[in-house]
């Protein structure tokens, strides 16, 4: 079986850009510091799996490239994302704590 169906490889890939997200979401969830292993080892998955496509090793590092540029800009709209959910969060706290300047009749 050293040669599988195109569509069963564009599944198996496509399947695997879809996940993205997913797999974002697990990073973006561990400590900064650990995410040079965590994005290795999503690396060497994606190395394995174009492997076992049976693709060329040029076809496998030109598809890694760009599924890692993928990963690391999606972990990147994550992070911004929660960045910004925190700082709206913390600004509706500090509205809520805030004296009102409206007396109480009135609103």
């Amino acid at each position: 079986m050293t040669n599988l169906a195109l569509d069963t490889k564009e599944q198996v890939l496509e399947a695997a850009i879809g996940g993205l997200p997913r797999v974002a979401e697990a990073v973006v969830a561990i400590p900064a510091e650990a995410r040079t292993r965590a994005f290795d080892a999503a690396e060497n998955s994606y190395r394995q799996t174009a492997r076992n496509l049976y693709y060329g090793e040029a076809e496998v590092q030109e598809w890694v490239a760009a599924i890692m540029f993928r990963l690391r800009a999606e972990v990147a709209a994550q992070e911004l994302k929660a960045a910004a959910q925190g700082l709206a969060e913390q600004k509706n706290k500090s509205e809520s704590k805030a004296p009102s300047f409206v007396a109480p009749s009135a609103a």
